[in-house]
């Protein structure tokens, strides 16, 4: 679990977010602990919440719903606003993607870990300075060949 939050948090960093331990450490409590937490700017910020394997409790998706609005209330008590947040897991069951869909609480969004790592392959190989944070915010499953297309041009 550790390791794979760590290799998240460096391609976030790589994609250029800032991602931010001293304001996760601050928000975190002895119940809820958030894995990584980017700034976006001022009070916004993002949620990542990784998923390794698949525990008894992943595949429900109101186990991981219940734990993303914890974290959200926590953030907007000191004053943040979440604007996204974005789970990463090896991969999503049909019906996981699908009660993600229906949930207008959390703006969530879900991305593969492969995903994830194509997409930074292809930043790195675009001409692109700054990865444009948009591209993770519009769909619910996030398609890395539309990611890859949209940094390409």
């Amino acid at each position: 679990g550790q390791k794979f939050e760590d290799i998240t948090k460096t391609i976030f960093s790589k994609l250029g977010f800032n991602v931010n331990e001293k304001l996760r450490k601050a928000l975190n409590t002895k119940k809820d602990k958030i894995d990584i937490l980017l700034t976006i700017k001022d009070k916004d910020v993002i949620i990542i919440e990784c998923k390794t394997v698949k525990e008894s409790g992943y595949n429900k998706f109101s186990a991981v719903s219940r734990q993303l609005k914890s974290y959200d209330k926590i953030a907007k008590k000191q004053g943040y606003s979440v604007i996204k947040s974005i789970l990463v897991a090896p991969d999503f069951s049909d019906d996981f993607v699908k009660d993600c869909v229906l949930e207008y609480e959390l703006n969530l969004s879900l991305i593969t870990a492969s995903s994830l790592l194509k997409i930074l392959e292809g930043f790195k190989e675009s001409k692109m300075k700054q990865f444009p944070h948009n591209l993770l915010m519009r769909d619910v499953l996030i398609q890395e060949s539309n990611v890859l297309k949209a940094i390409g041009k």
